[in-house]
């Protein structure tokens, strides 16, 4: 049973590295990442000091080293044996397999270099398995890079539209021929490799063989799926709160995340359920300790439209005047 997920966002990764860079030693002259997760952070990193970059294979073939030709500094090393100090990253390190076996290759490689080992994110009991770590996260943890692939996502509850597929369109959602088009031939996005909890959406009852018939093609594999008692488009909106339908079944479900579509409703499903939500469309994180920040966001960007919309209203009063 998991209790709490400690949910990383792209966001938060870029902010972890920029935030401990000054742990990296200044001799480090080449950053290596290991695939696939490692490449991403160690790009950011090599980008943030503008040092050259390469993965962990072509490190023990010792390939030529290749660059874009901008902010090129003129003391890079073009190849493995100029490098005085080589940093291997990872994104993170839980039981150390991978670093392990980085190692391993390096030292058969014959690779008599400098060499140290940089996790960005590490667990309190796997810390020491690397020379610099920028961040404790425990598990159980996910991040934003991957986490339609990971095995906790049996506790999660999920969104379809805006998620799995593209979201219809005005023209699309007519509750009629267009929409049910849309239903069947609804553009896939991110397709979960594992197993997913609990599907949460807010299309009708009357379109789950559509809905079914269309996950089964894409190969989404879950648990349950819940879609809305109504059944039309407006009795939704006469006498729905579809945050709320959502905050319902997340709040009774054994589920620690929810990962939703649209921003206003993952900040509601949050203070109806006291639980963290993700929201796909910013990138955004909401959970208790935040929610009061967002709230005040959405009601600023609020204000912001209706002073727009009444400013052009009285624009075009005066442009007939």
């Amino acid at each position: 049973m998991v209790g709490f997920m400690n949910f990383i966002t792209f966001e938060e990764l870029g902010e972890c590295i920029y935030t401990n860079i000054s742990k990296v030693p200044r001799n480090v002259d080449l950053i290596v990442g290991i695939p696939r997760s490692g490449t991403l952070a160690a790009n950011l990193l090599a980008l943030y000091l503008n040092l050259p970059f390469t993965d962990i294979d072509t490190l023990i073939r010792k390939g030529e080293l290749r660059s874009g030709s901008t902010r090129k500094c003129q003391n890079w090393i073009k190849s493995v044996a100029e490098a005085e100090h080589i940093l291997v990253v990872d994104d993170s390190i839980s039981s150390g397999k991978a670093m392990k076996e980085a190692r391993r290759k390096i030292k058969e490689a014959g690779i008599t270099n400098h060499v140290s080992f940089l996790a960005i994110y590490a667990l309190g009991v796997s810390r020491n398995l690397v020379d610099i770590y920028f961040k404790i996260c425990e598990q159980p943890r996910m991040f934003e890079w991957n986490y339609m692939h990971h095995w906790a996502l049996e506790y999660v509850c999920m969104d379809i539209d805006g998620v799995l597929c593209e979201d219809p369109s005005v023209y699309q959602n007519d509750d009629g021929k267009n929409y049910y088009d849309f239903l069947i031939n609804a553009i896939p996005k991110i397709i979960p490799t594992q197993k997913v909890g609990k599907l949460v959406s807010c299309r009708l009852e009357k379109y789950r063989k559509e809905t079914e018939e269309w996950l089964s093609h894409h190969n989404v594999i879950y648990d349950e799926l819940y879609l809305l008692p109504a059944n039309s488009a407006k009795e939704r909106r006469d006498n729905f709160e579809q945050a709320k339908f959502k905050a319902d079944i997340y709040k009774k479900s054994n589920c620690v995340l929810f990962i939703e579509s649209n921003y206003e409703q993952a900040v509601k499903i949050c203070e109806y359920s006291g639980k963290q939500v993700f929201s796909v469309s910013n990138k955004k994180l909401i959970n208790p300790d935040n929610l009061i920040d967002h709230i005040k966001i959405i009601h600023n960007d609020f204000r912001i439209t209706l002073k727009r919309t009444i400013k052009k209203i009285l624009g075009k009063i005066n442009y007939v005047k």
